[in-house]
């Protein structure tokens, strides 16, 4: 049996296919489908532009649009869960499609984002920064 050696992200035509490949695992997903489902029929294609950018000026150096890593009209809801299966589907894209170091700090960041987004769920009291 012949393993198959997969490339480096290292082009635009790359961070595509990993956001296909992700974002067609999520419309299939029975958690988060139907969330990013309801979004994409009213908002997708400007979404889809800003998370090009934010994953190519993270992973390929490119400058430009800051961009962000999930459609900002889709709300998650309060539960762990959800975030958790963000993570797990793109990793899974990433793992699919490539292999090298790119593709190591793709799914580092994609960790780095989930940690973000949990944290900032998280209510904290109104002074809360006064005790650190």
């Amino acid at each position: 049996m012949t393993t198959r050696l997969l490339p480096d992200i290292q082009t635009e035509a790359d961070i595509n296919t990993l956001l296909n490949t992700f974002y067609e695992k999520v419309g299939l997903d029975e958690l988060l489908g139907p969330l990013f489902q309801a979004d994409a029929q009213v908002h997708w294609p400007q979404p889809l532009v800003t998370m090009q950018a934010f994953w190519k000026r993270v992973l390929l150096n490119t400058g430009g649009q800051d961009g962000w890593p999930l459609p900002s009209s889709v709300v998650l809801p309060s539960t762990g869960e959800h975030l958790q299966r963000w993570r797990q589907l793109f990793l899974a894209a990433v793992e699919a499609n490539f292999t090298g170091p790119i593709a190591e700090t793709a799914k580092n960041v994609a960790q780095e984002v989930a940690r973000r987004f949990e944290y900032k769920r998280q209510p904290r009291p109104l002074l809360s920064f006064l005790n650190r």
